[in-house]
């Protein structure tokens, strides 16, 4: 039984106010969980409080989780849920729905969250996708918001950390030595005086002595003015059409494997024309989805993308979250857990990623995503049976079974 909840104000990696939830057991036991906040922020996700706004909310809430069974997480989620008895958190915010839910969760396992699910025959750790160099909203000469990179070819958690690190580590020498080199954005990768084109250039010269794809977050909905893109460092501005024409030619010149958000937030039909062109690559909806089940929904309908991010905090409890993620596995969407970009040393994360089996966790390579490396880590030396999660490779017939497979696997365990 939850014997207590407290909160607090902690602090997140851009220095901002963020929540920390508590509850206290009846054996007197404690868990917490801190969330993360994001910096280019969606318009469809769920609502959010500041810490004046929490505290005043709190005491009501409060009032409902004590007494709560913490072994019955799904219980918990749903009086959460019912709780703000709104559509998107406009009650009681996001930071206070999830914090809690996460603390609760973690309480049902003993503090071992990746056994939410119960025990699976094997655990598959999903391979970290490494931002290196940055640009847009989060500051950088690129119009594009991230340069990232993929180990896939990383036989545990630590070699495919220690890729991403080495590889950070030789693109920001080189970068020096060219006199590009400007500083480390919010999510310390590199920022550069050189345009979206030459990064790629930079970052391609040097993939494959890393054994890594390369991909973009672009990040469209900050470049889109309401009738074209707008590159003011190029003074270009661009149709969507002519955007999608732009995307592809980039997309096979430099062989991106990886594609998150290429065009603006309400452009289904555009991504769905990306998506038949680009076959074989990941197509990722970030902002077009939001972790929104209605919207992933609307794009598959569509065939918008075949693969989302999910990020708790943009929708729900983890129940809820689950829910998305199971639609999405049903629909042969790849599910892409992601950190944000004020994040908190709190590593849930990495346990959310294993028993969601995503294959690909979107974290940072230094900063306040190392305890989640940490985590990979520690768990790859405590689980016996796991191995790496296999690069999503889309449209084969034998990753449709295998996926079909896994499906089956995913009601069984719902």
């Amino acid at each position: 039984m939850i014997k207590d909840v407290r909160i607090y104000s902690v602090y997140n990696s851009k220095g901002d106010h963020a929540l920390r939830v508590k509850i206290q057991t009846g054996d007197n036991k404690f868990f917490s969980a801190s969330i993360p906040s994001g910096t280019s922020k969606g318009k469809n996700e769920a609502k959010d409080f500041d810490m004046k706004k929490i505290l005043e909310i709190f005491p009501k809430v409060r009032q409902n989780v004590i007494g709560l069974d913490e072994n019955d997480w799904v219980t918990a989620d749903e009086i959460i849920e019912q709780t703000d008895n709104s559509k998107n958190y406009n009650s009681i915010g996001i930071s206070l729905a999830l914090g809690l839910s996460l603390a609760i969760a973690k309480a049902s396992t003993a503090g071992e969250l990746w056994k939410l699910r119960g025990a699976k025959t094997t655990y598959k750790f999903p391979l970290p996708l490494g931002n290196v160099i940055g640009g847009g909203s989060h500051g950088g000469g690129t119009a594009w918001q991230e340069f990232l990179i993929l180990p896939y070819k990383a036989k545990s958690p630590m070699e495919a950390t220690q890729t991403n690190y080495e590889m950070w580590k030789v693109v920001g020498e080189e970068l020096q030595r060219n006199g590009w080199l400007l500083s480390r954005n919010i999510e310390n990768a590199w920022t550069a005086s050189i345009d979206d084109l030459k990064t790629l250039d930079l970052l391609s010269s040097i993939a494959e002595d890393f054994n890594v794809r390369l991909g973009v977050d672009f990040a469209a909905s900050s470049l889109w003015n309401g009738k074209t893109y707008a590159y003011k460092p190029l003074k270009k501005m661009l149709t969507p059409e002519k955007q999608i024409d732009a995307i592809v030619r980039t997309a096979e010149v430099y062989d991106l494997y990886y594609l998150e958000d290429p065009l603006h937030e309400d452009d289904f039909i555009g991504f769905a024309e990306l998506n038949k062109r680009l076959h074989g690559r990941l197509i990722v909806g970030d902002d077009l989805f939001c972790t929104n089940r209605e919207r992933v929904a609307k794009g598959i309908e569509l065939r918008s993308a075949n693969a989302a991010i999910i990020k708790p905090n943009q929708y729900g409890t983890l129940y809820q979250v689950s829910k998305v993620i199971r639609l999405m596995k049903k629909n042969g969407m790849v599910p892409i857990v992601s950190h944000r970009s004020g994040e908190t040393e709190d590593d849930w994360l990495s346990d959310l990623a294993l028993t969601w089996d995503s294959p690909i966790i979107k974290i940072g390579n230094l900063g306040s995503d190392i305890p989640k490396h940490s985590r990979f880590a520690e768990l790859w030396n405590d689980i016996p049976n796991k191995r790496m999660a296999p690069l999503p490779i889309l449209e084969t017939a034998d990753v449709e079974a295998d996926e079909g497979k896994e499906n089956d696997e995913e009601e069984k365990d719902e």
